[in-house]
């Protein structure tokens, strides 16, 4: 196919070199060389689809219209060719040239209808499609029925090019291509229909594809404009030809193998400004040459009038562009394109806003003022499992989801539609996107850090005072009266010595029990506030005397190394992870071997339990005991782990924080399951 196309291309500029313009004008025909060499850009682009996807049906059509565009250039060359010389072959170039050429048309349909999957639109859409395909070889079919009087000029130098000879009038041949040729332009905008169709329904990527066949035609409706406005011919029209169909060529190419190359809505936007502003520019230029000739009269010569042209081009053009192109953008797509300025002012919002209930409503606007899409909902995780939520207007029948990150956590994510133009998002919308979403996610991360905080201080304070009034009864109810008691008794042991030494001695005996019970409640309210064997031994023969507890019903080793000297809280933190996880060990697990570690490294305490028993099934939900250890490393600002390895068993891990390092670790995974 390629060499065919560059045969043709090639043969074109050889006849055109070997006719002089007075044949050409005798044979009524043109240069052949501009009218081929689109074709070759469509071959071009042909050959590139299809060595990266051999069996691509647009790429395929390409080629065909490629082909039938180059032929029907060199055979024009040819016509003019061949009557100079007196060649054969002058009759068929005519049929083809004259006949044939309108299936140009037709290919033109069959690429927008099967662009970009190579498959017509389904459903009730594929009748439609046939019947707009059909329409599209009305024209060509008439042309192969009407007669020679009627499809040649009059006086052009051939024979006969009616394959079928009709017996009708020429009136009713040309009535016939009228209506016909009607039809077939119908069918092209009757395609653009279902292209329109085809994009509302289709996913994104195909999408973006669509949007670049969308520049494409865009390009070739300016280019015929352009030739239409101007009123030129000749080279001009050709090179403006050649820019269209170049546009084609690369558009189809770049939509079909790489449609995310580049923000083909910006591409857009800035080329429907280009040429409002163009058209602006040559109408004011137009209005001032007309008004300064109407005054000045001949007084204005060349010179001036270019220099009126080149002032307007400078003061008008450029501002007018910026103002315009700005509006257009704004218009289509939003304040994409003002990257600082969005997430400026989604900053400068958020900055006036403290709770997470109005931050989020404001950064839904934001989203959806900046990409000016219909709806967008935000919802966010607290620390509870509760979600909230903020949605600006109306939700489509079709969503995208994109998750809300915070340093590798997931806290939250953000709802657009699925469907419309202005839900594609390119590469650099993606990344405003991030920028919004980060900018948001850390003042929403602050706002339920500091909910957070609220929380655990009043939960602090009610623990407090919980303890406070637990000890006062505990005082008040228990060890109060137990030791007014033997005051009581004691004194009455007194009055006795002397008159009933026996019943002194049983009073004395009586209280000698009851400061005895009087000292297990003492040392339970003192063990409450922190076990005393941290006191007694410190931490780590206070876990190994934990451990010889359970060494009956399974196997322990226990090393640490840099234990000593720790906070207060951090030990009771470990002591009370290490004893609740060997009692989960001991419950639940069915191990043979456990192994508790105790690593300290001058700004961290790290505890280890780890087992060899069978793990937790991932049906199983989290308990009491699992989101306990949590919560104690939490408290401390650290965090803690659960973990079932490939090889079996389980491991829970908790690192406490201490000292005045910074504390960087990130925040806790949620406990996956419990026993």
């Amino acid at each position: 196919m390629a060499a065919v196309a560059l045969a043709a291309v090639v043969t074109a500029v050889w006849l055109d070199l070997s006719t002089t313009d007075a044949e050409r004008a005798a044979a009524s025909t043109g240069l052949a060389t501009p009218t081929a060499l689109p074709g070759l850009l469509l071959a071009a682009a042909s050959v590139v689809v299809l060595l990266a996807r051999p069996r691509d049906t647009v790429g395929r059509i390409l080629g065909v219209v490629a082909l039938v565009w180059t032929i029907d250039g060199a055979l024009d060359g040819w016509i003019s060719y061949s009557l100079a010389h007196d060649l054969p072959g002058t009759d068929f170039a005519y049929w083809f040239v004259a006949r044939l050429g309108a299936l140009l048309l037709t290919g033109l349909v069959a690429l927008l209808l099967l662009y970009p999957t190579g498959r017509l639109l389904p459903g009730r859409w594929r009748i439609a499609a046939m019947v707009v395909v059909g329409a599209s070889l009305a024209l060509p079919v008439a042309l192969q029925l009407a007669p020679d009087s009627v499809v040649l000029a009059a006086g052009e130098p051939v024979g006969s090019t009616e394959l079928v000879a009709f017996p009708w009038s020429d009136a009713a041949a040309e009535a016939m291509l009228r209506v016909t040729q009607v039809v077939t332009l119908g069918s092209i905008v009757a395609a653009v229909g279902l292209v329109w169709a085809r994009h509302r329904q289709a996913p994104a990527t195909e999408r973006t594809q669509l949007r670049w066949l969308l520049w494409a035609g865009i390009m070739c409706v300016l280019m015929v404009l352009a030739a239409v406005t101007l009123s030129v011919g000749g080279a001009v029209t050709s090179i403006l030809l050649d820019l269209a169909v170049a546009a084609l060529a690369v558009s189809v190419t770049i939509g079909l193998l790489r449609p995310g190359l580049g923000d083909v809505d910006a591409l857009v936007a800035w080329t429907l400004t280009t040429a409002v502003v163009a058209a602006i520019v040559v109408a004011v230029d137009l209005a001032v040459l007309a008004a300064g000739t109407a005054l000045l009269g001949d007084r204005l010569d060349q010179r001036d009038v270019t220099l009126v042209v080149l002032v307007l081009a400078v003061v008008v053009y450029g501002p007018l562009r910026a103002w315009l192109g700005g509006l257009v953008h704004r218009v289509l797509l939003g304040r994409r394109s003002d990257r600082y300025g969005a997430v400026s002012a989604l900053a400068a919002r958020l900055e006036t806003i403290g709770t997470v209930d109005e931050q989020l409503p404001a950064l839904a606007s934001a989203v959806a003022d900046t990409f000016k899409v219909r709806h967008v909902r935000v919802e966010v995780l607290t620390p509870d499992g509760g979600l909230l939520s903020a949605s600006h207007g109306t939700p489509p029948a079709e969503v995208q989801e994109i998750d809300i990150a915070y340093q590798d956590e997931r806290v939250g994510r953000l709802v657009l539609p699925a469907q419309g133009y202005r839900s594609m998002l390119s590469r650099r919308d993606q990344g405003l996107l991030v920028d919004l979403v980060r900018q948001a996610a850390v003042a929403i991360r602050a706002g339920l850090l500091a909910a957070e905080l609220q929380t655990s201080r009043e939960r602090l304070v009610l623990g407090r005072e919980d303890d406070r009034r637990r000890i006062r009864r505990d005082l008040h109810d228990g060890l109060g009266p137990v030791l007014g008691g033997v005051a009581l008794r004691l004194q009455a042991a007194g009055n006795a010595i002397d008159t009933d030494p026996g019943r002194a001695r049983e009073l004395v005996g009586l209280a000698r029990s009851e400061v005895s019970d009087a000292l297990d409640d003492v040392r339970r309210l003192v063990h409450d506030l922190r076990p005393p064997a941290l006191d007694d031994l410190g931490l780590e023969a206070a876990v190994r005397q934990q451990a010889e507890r359970v060494r009956s019903e399974v196997d322990l080793d226990v090393s640490a190394a840099d234990v000593t000297g720790l906070p207060a809280a951090v030990e009771v933190a470990a002591y009370r992870i290490v004893s609740e996880a060997l009692a989960n060990v001991v419950k639940h697990a069915d191990a043979r071997h456990v192994d508790v570690r105790l690593t300290g490294d001058g700004c961290a305490l790290t505890v280890t339990v780890a087992d060899d028993g069978r793990g937790i099934g991932p049906d199983v939900t989290a308990g009491v005991g699992l989101l306990s250890l949590r919560e104690r490393a939490e408290e401390l600002g650290g965090r803690c782990e659960v973990l079932c390895p490939e090889s079996g068993g389980t491991t829970v891990r908790a690192v406490l924080p201490y000292g005045t390092a910074t504390r960087t670790s990130p925040p806790a995974e949620p406990v996956r399951s419990a026993r």
